[in-house]
């Protein structure tokens, strides 16, 4: 599987590279309120860099964080992925006993607080969401959140995704689901 290089009228969405490495420590400490020594911020970062290869030599997913730069300038604004992600849909359906998992091709997104607002989460996911459908033929993505991220379930909404309530409190990152299919389902 070739390297995934997007690019958007603003935007480049590329894999990530050792040169990052300072961007990774402020991204996982803006964003994810991640306070740990750069040492771990390089670990995680070689790690992301190991999976590309790893996984394409393996013919799997393209499982992994890719970082979002400014097509003008090159600057750093966040990191956009494609997770996998399991899902218990019964229980967003109503039935609360029905917690059988399913596992799921799932999108995540994450904004420098700088840069947040101007809708580079929703045009970074609508780039990475098509390529999942022309490129892998995914029949279906999925994007998980908690309660209180508003700014998450309108990037789902924006990139035309279903919203699904859990009724239950847990776990926390699956109280609202964003879920879209592939235009040949849809």
């Amino acid at each position: 599987m070739k390297p995934i290089d997007l690019r958007t009228d603003r935007l480049r969405i590329r894999q990530f590279h050792e040169r990052d490495s300072e961007d990774c420590v402020r991204f996982r400490a803006q964003v994810f309120d991640i306070q740990e020594p750069g040492q771990r911020a390089v670990n995680w970062l070689q790690w992301t860099i190991d999976s590309y290869r790893e996984l394409a030599q393996l013919g799997q997913p393209p499982y992994a964080d890719y970082a979002i730069e400014a097509r003008g300038n090159g600057d750093f604004i966040g990191s956009v992925g494609i997770v996998p992600t399991v899902i218990a849909w019964g229980a967003l359906e109503g039935d609360a006993a029905d917690n059988l998992l399913s596992p799921e091709v799932g999108l995540f997104w994450g904004i420098m607080p700088r840069y947040r607002r101007r809708g580079f989460a929703s045009e970074a996911g609508m780039a990475l969401l098509n390529y999942l459908f022309r490129e892998l033929s995914i029949a279906r993505a999925v994007a998980t959140t908690d309660e209180d991220n508003i700014a998450s379930q309108r990037t789902m909404a924006r990139l035309g995704m279903t919203l699904l309530r859990n009724r239950l409190s847990e776990p926390s990152w699956l109280q609202v689901v964003g879920v879209i299919k592939h235009p040949r389902r849809r």
